[in-house]
């Protein structure tokens, strides 16, 4: 009498177990296995990524990271830029000092001009009218390829401005008089 077994019982499960991991057991050259070929191939693969990360963070360097002040000064090579703008009213108690100042801060803090600029100047100021006419003064480094296109474009650097404008008028404090604060007109840069 023979016995049957039912395709149920463990009998017939843990050979096809068996079987499917035995086929990484087996050996695909020499004395290595399968588990192992594929484990180094994984492993070439992250070192290879890894040795990639390390030499480009050692070997690219970003000029615009490293730059120095001193030299730039020195160089005798200065751009002016001129412009003009009103203010939103024109009260007596501002005086040309404050736009100065004003002007100073916005483009010393910018991280596209702040290390090229040198001094602000209000060269026309009339309380009258409300117009400013002011000059910038930037130190640029020995002719670079696209720098004064890109970088010293009279629209940049009039833009820079009147991002700071729009930055401040959404800090706007609706409680204080509009003239309390030296406001720019935005519309009016040229």
């Amino acid at each position: 009498m023979t016995t049957q077994l039912h395709p149920q019982s463990s009998g017939f499960s843990e050979p096809k177990e068996r079987d499917h991991w035995k086929s990484c057991r087996s050996v695909v050259f020499w004395k290595c296995k399968l588990w192992m070929v594929i484990t180094a191939i994984f492993l070439v693969i992250f070192l290879v990524i890894l040795i990639s990360l390390i030499l480009y963070s050692n070997v690219y360097t970003d000029e615009d990271d490293y730059w120095d002040p001193d030299a730039l000064l020195n160089s005798g090579n200065f751009h002016n830029f001129s412009g003009t703008l009103e203010l939103m009213c024109g009260l007596p108690h501002f005086f040309s000092e404050d736009i100065t100042k004003r002007l100073t801060e916005v483009y010393s803090s910018s991280p596209a001009l702040g290390r090229y600029f040198r001094s602000a100047q209000v060269i026309s100021f009339s309380n009258e009218s409300s117009t400013v006419i002011y000059q910038l003064v930037f130190s640029v480094p020995p002719t670079t390829e696209g720098f004064m296109e890109n970088i010293m474009n009279p629209d940049f650097i009039r833009n820079i401005l009147r991002q700071n404008i729009y930055d401040e008028d959404d800090t706007f404090n609706p409680e204080t008089s509009e003239c309390d604060k030296l406001k720019l007109d935005r519309t009016s840069l040229t």
